[in-house]
């Protein structure tokens, strides 16, 4: 590879991660509700979250499969 297509496949990498960094965050703390503690929905929320997000990863192999 030369090193223009190299510090693409890095920008890209970097970008990637950035992202599922804050979505992974922001699914995290945007149900966690400080006033109830005992209330654990919001977990059940996530993981639903992770398997529609786990599910179009899955599409998008198939895609670029393809």
């Amino acid at each position: 590879m030369d090193t223009y297509t190299k510090t693409m496949v890095t920008i890209i990498t970097v970008c990637v991660v950035v992202v599922t960094f804050l979505l992974v965050g922001s699914l995290i703390f945007e149900g966690h509700d400080h006033d109830d503690e005992h209330d654990y929905g919001y977990v059940e929320e996530l993981y639903e979250k992770l398997e529609y997000i786990s599910h179009r990863i899955d599409e998008l192999e198939e895609r670029l499969e393809e």
